[in-house]
């Protein structure tokens, strides 16, 4: 499945990932929502963590401020702590990363996510990027009431974290992030003109490869899949980021990122600096969304 070819205003919205510094993405979208309505995109692309933010983005079809604040408190009250992440999980049977705790019980029911919405009231089509470990390529599928919580899953299949893979309508997937953490480009060839990007991470920072150990650890049976990780994902992460600073002729890209490092990682889980990261990702977009609303 790839990105669908751009059509009307040919304008779109990119959704990093990076684990818990998906807080910052959380931020910048609660504030873009307030600004900017998502019926602006016409079509949303999410990796990873970011497709978590991303889905409530694109299921509210207009500003619910009180709604989205208690919504964007689960980075640092429901994800803090031990609650997501923890080396006793597995002694509970869990991996490290309870994806059951995130999706299942916060986005199915305390936080309910409104699936029946989307692609209604006019807003935009959410494709939420995967790795396909059959192909080992990336696909974009398309987030409907019926797939996304398995598709949100499949998403956040951190390797090592969790079991690394999660079944989609019949296809075995993990993090798109292994491949392409970023896939700026691919949207370009889609065709589309106007991108707005939220970045986890300054847009000047460069990626090194992963180790093959760690390439390794991730994928101890698929040997392949190592090797193309270790190839490709800080290929396409910098590659990425080189396009957002200098695009190509006739392409507009709109960067929502932090100046510098956010005070979290792949796996923070303070309270205090994940509440950090989510209000400079609030800050931030709100800085963005407003010179966005005089643009569109």
């Amino acid at each position: 499945m790839k990105i669908p070819i751009a059509k009307g205003s040919k304008r779109a919205l990119l959704v990093e990932g990076g684990g818990m510094k998906g807080a910052f993405a959380g931020g910048a979208l609660h504030s873009l929502h307030t600004i900017v309505s998502p019926k602006h995109f016409d079509l949303v692309v999410a990796v990873s963590s970011g497709a978590c933010s991303a889905a409530y983005y694109v299921t509210m079809p207009k500003p619910e401020p009180e709604k989205s604040l208690k919504t964007l408190a689960i980075w640092y009250i429901e994800l803090a702590g031990r609650k997501l992440i923890s080396p006793f999980h597995p002694f509970l049977g869990k991996t490290f990363l309870d994806q059951e705790y995130l999706v299942d019980d916060l986005f199915g029911q305390k936080y309910p996510l409104p699936a029946e919405n989307f692609e209604k009231f006019g807003l935009p089509e959410l494709r939420i990027a995967v790795s396909n470990l059959q192909t080992r390529t990336i696909e974009y599928v398309r987030a409907t009431s019926s797939n996304i919580f398995d598709l949100l899953k499949a998403a956040t299949s951190l390797p090592i974290a969790t079991r690394g893979k999660h079944k989609v309508d019949g296809k075995l997937y993990t993090d798109a992030a292994v491949l392409n953490p970023l896939p700026l480009e691919d949207l370009i060839e889609a065709g589309y003109k106007d991108i707005t990007v939220v970045l986890n991470s300054p847009v000047e920072r460069i990626s090194p490869p992963f180790s093959m150990l760690t390439s390794l650890l991730s994928f101890p049976k698929d040997w392949k899949m190592a090797k193309l990780m270790n190839r490709w994902h800080h290929h396409h992460f910098n590659l990425a980021r080189a396009v957002a600073q200098k695009p190509p002729k006739g392409v507009r890209i709109h960067t929502i990122s932090p100046e510098n490092p956010l005070p979290v990682s792949l796996v923070t889980t303070n309270a205090n600096k994940l509440k950090e990261a989510v209000n400079l990702g609030v800050s931030k977009g709100e800085e963005i969304g407003k010179l966005l609303l005089k643009l569109f």
